[in-house]
């Protein structure tokens, strides 16, 4: 049976097609894990433990989602009450912090999380 990968969609507008977009975050974290894996050293760590999976997910989230404008929409209230919020990935990441971890150690660990 084929071991299916894990999704994590967070909310994005793409400005050409004028449509909010879902976009699965998953694939840029498995990708940096399998970087990090191939170029490891002495002084190089991977995460072995929860915490530090949610360290690296912190790490390399922020670093490519927090604060770029590709990754921002602004929220509005309805019915207008003239309030608006900017986020970007990097807070819908945040906010789920814990479950996207958990998906990122069931791709990427081979042996079975108990």
């Amino acid at each position: 049976m084929k071991k299916t990968k894990s999704v994590f969609n967070t909310i994005t507008y793409n400005p050409n097609s004028k449509k909010f977009e879902a976009y699965d975050v998953m694939p840029y974290l498995r990708g940096r894990y399998a970087e990090e894996k191939k170029k490891r050293r002495k002084n190089r760590y991977l995460p072995e433990t929860f915490e530090q999976f949610k360290e690296f997910v912190r790490d390399w989230g922020m670093y490519q989602f927090w604060g770029r404008c590709e990754y921002e929409v602004i929220l509005v209230d309805w019915p207008c009450q003239n309030t608006s919020r900017k986020i970007d990935v990097w807070e819908q990441i945040d906010s789920n912090i814990d479950i996207v971890t958990e998906l990122l150690m069931k791709d990427v660990i081979k042996k079975k999380l108990g």
